[in-house]
Parts: C-alpha cells; structure tokens; sequence
C-alpha cells in the first residue's frame, strides 16, 4: 500500500578542507573548499484502529489502537557518504499477547515458580496486563553510510530483522501471525521473533550487488521479551540475556524477461543466558527465513522460524503463508499461520481472510475475518472473529 511522507530538505552551509581527486595514489592535490551539503528531515505518522467481534480469550474488549511515530535526519556528504540519526516510537493501546496463559495451558515450574520461555516469553503463568496502554521506543539509532556498507548504533535491529522480507499484507495490525494485536488471545505462531527485542544494538550491513547482501549485528544485552512477544509476569522464573549477535544475508532481484521479483532471506541469532538463575536455563537461538514471489499484482510469500526457549530444549517452531492480490485502490489477501510450543504443549493454526482500501489521499479500510484453533492439554478452543481495521497515514 501507499505510504505517505512529510519531507522537510535543508542546505546547510559548512567549511572544510576537502582533497580533490588525484590520478595517482602519491601525487599530492591541492585542498578545496566545501561550503555545501544536503540535509533531509523527514516525518511519518500511522494511527490505526481495529475491531473486532466475537469468540476471545483476551480480557480486554475491541477496539485497539496504535499509534505510530517516524523520524529521520540524513546529510549527504562531499565524499558521498550519508550520516543521519533513525527515530521510531509508538503508543499502544494494548496488544492481546499478553495475559496468554490461562487454565489448560501448563508449562514448567521450579520451586512451584513457573519458568518462561527465552525466545518466546510463554509460561503457565499468567502475564501481563494485556489492556495496559504502553510507550515504546523501537529504534533510536545513528548511522553511517558508505559506498560499501552502512554502520548503525543504538536502539534498532538485529541483522535478522534487517535483512528480512517484508512482503505486502492486507493490515497493519492484524496477522495470522506475528500481529502487532492478537485479538483472539490464542494465536502463538509469530515468524518474527528475535532474542535482542528493544535492545541496544551496533550492525554492519553491506550495499545489495547483484541481489545480494549481508548484515551482522551484535547487542550487550536485552530484556527477554521486552515487548513483541508474550512477556510473563513478575512471578515466574526467566534468565536475562546477553552477548546477542545475529548474521543474515537476503537476495532481491526483477527478472528483467518476466519482471517478476524474487525476495528471499536467512538470519540467526543466538545469545547467553545470563543472571542469577542462568543455570537452569541454555543459551537460547533461532533461525528464521521467507520467501516472497511478486509477479504483477500477485504476491506469494511464505516464512518460517525454528528455535530453543533455552530451557529443558524446549524448542518453537512457526510457519506462515501468505498471499495478496492488489487491484487499483483494492487489496485481497490471505494468510495462514501455525506455531507451536514445547515448553507450554501447546499449537495453533491461523486463518485470515480479508480485503482492504485506500480511501482518499491517506485513509485505509479494510474488512476481515480470523479464525484461531489452539490445541493443548488435550484440549481445543476456537476463536472466530470479524474485524475492522482503519488508518491514516501522514
């Protein structure tokens, strides 16, 4: 879909002495003066609203709103390079993660204290407030860009995240999996975890050629969960996380013959379980890859995610299909996602059909319905809802 920015573009006026190009490599060149460079600010705003209606595990009702703000400096320099700061943060309403566990979903307990899971925050315990409205900062970083890579530092992603596909989905908030908001309260399959969530981070990234390109990041520490999966309560017994580096490497090519384009992508990261009850837990990991196929209006992609929650191998594993048709101002898709947990015996399969429009300049609506299955203990609940999702972008 259209994405609509605010760009504000600055000359600025600065003196130094810059050497000129030179033919030979000890041939010394005079020094010239620059006295002009470009720096460009830019400002994105999404605020987006979702409703929805029927069977729900959650105990907060519909509707959740997001809010969700980008900004950006970048100064192009004389030699070339770019240098700027990358800013993200957003308001939420509250997210139906949270609070998951629930009667019939069990996990392991030690000393009657329930454990969480390091990758993906599940417990038999239940968590946190899912109808608590939050602050989150997701990137607050520096970069510098040359002809060759791009440096980054602070708050941002993993080398996973960066280089993962991105393909095109009927909302913003609402998935099969990996949503921003799980309204049914059931769905655990997400292919988009990472172990740095929220974390301070450094990462190198090369420049893509011929389709190709590789990243590599590391994080000193983080919160396990911080704030994207399903984050436990105070009770229960999780280690912290350190020494979190990841590699990725993704492919983005047009056939220039057919004009359809290939994405795909690989990452994994891996960290140390750290803290006073570190020794009951292992280093947690995961690896996690997409392929996405777009041909015309056509888009087919297809994702998934394997990794331990560092205790007992414990391991999570998630898939995810999805498929969107763009005709005009319209958009139809389809999307199917399964999870499934071994440190709370638990699985789901989710199902999302829904269709979507740009209304005027910055306006969406879209309509959908999704239907959610879990499995465990023996036992299966269901949620089907239908939902309604509007937004603006600025």
């Amino acid at each position: 879909m259209t994405c609509f920015r605010k760009a504000l573009i600055i000359s600025v006026f600065s003196g130094g002495l810059v050497a000129a190009p030179t033919t030979a490599w000890g041939q010394s060149a005079p020094a010239r003066f620059s006295f002009l460079s470009e720096t460009i600010f830019e400002f994105e705003a999404d605020l987006d609203l979702v409703v929805g209606v029927g069977e729900s595990a959650v105990r907060k009702d519909s509707p959740y709103a997001d809010l969700t703000l980008r900004g950006s400096s970048e100064t192009l320099t004389d030699q070339g390079w770019r240098y700027g700061a990358e800013l993200e943060a957003r308001l939420t309403s509250g997210d139906g993660h949270r609070g998951l566990a629930r009667p019939g979903l069990t996990g392991p307990g030690v000393s009657g204290r329930p454990v969480a899971g390091l990758l993906t925050g599940l417990s038999g315990e239940a968590g946190l407030d899912d109808a608590s409205a939050r602050v989150i900062a997701d990137q607050a970083q520096v970069y510098l860009q040359t002809a060759w890579v791009k440096l980054r530092a602070g708050l941002g992603e993993t080398a996973a995240e960066l280089e993962a596909s991105d393909p095109l989905t009927v909302f913003r908030l609402t998935r099969a999996l990996g949503g921003e908001f799980d309204l049914s309260g059931l769905n655990i399959a997400d292919t988009g975890l990472t172990l740095a969530d929220a974390a301070p981070t450094v990462s190198v990234q090369s420049q893509r050629i011929v389709g190709l390109r590789f990243a590599a990041s590391f994080a000193p520490d983080s919160d396990p969960c911080a704030q994207a999966c399903h984050p436990a309560g105070p009770e229960v017994l999780r280690a912290d996380l350190g020494a979190i580096w990841s590699v990725a490497a993704s492919f983005d090519r047009r056939a220039p013959s057919t004009g359809v384009r290939w994405n795909a992508s690989l990452g994994f990261e891996a960290a140390q379980a750290e803290g006073p009850v570190a020794a009951l837990f292992d280093d947690p990991w995961l690896m996690r890859g997409a392929l996405v196929r777009q041909s015309g209006d056509l888009t087919l992609s297809l994702s998934g995610l394997t990794g331990s929650d560092g205790y007992q191998d414990a391991e999570y594993d998630s898939l995810g299909f999805g498929l969107a048709y763009e005709q005009g101002d319209w958009l139809y898709g389809a999307e199917l996602g399964y999870g499934q947990s071994d440190l709370v015996g638990a699985e789901t399969v989710s199902v999302l059909l829904g269709v979507s429009r740009l209304v005027g300049a910055n306006g969406l609506l879209g309509l959908g319905v999704m239907s959610v299955r879990e499995s465990a203990g023996g036992t299966d609940r269901d949620s089907v809802q239908v939902l309604v999702e509007t937004g603006l972008r600025f």
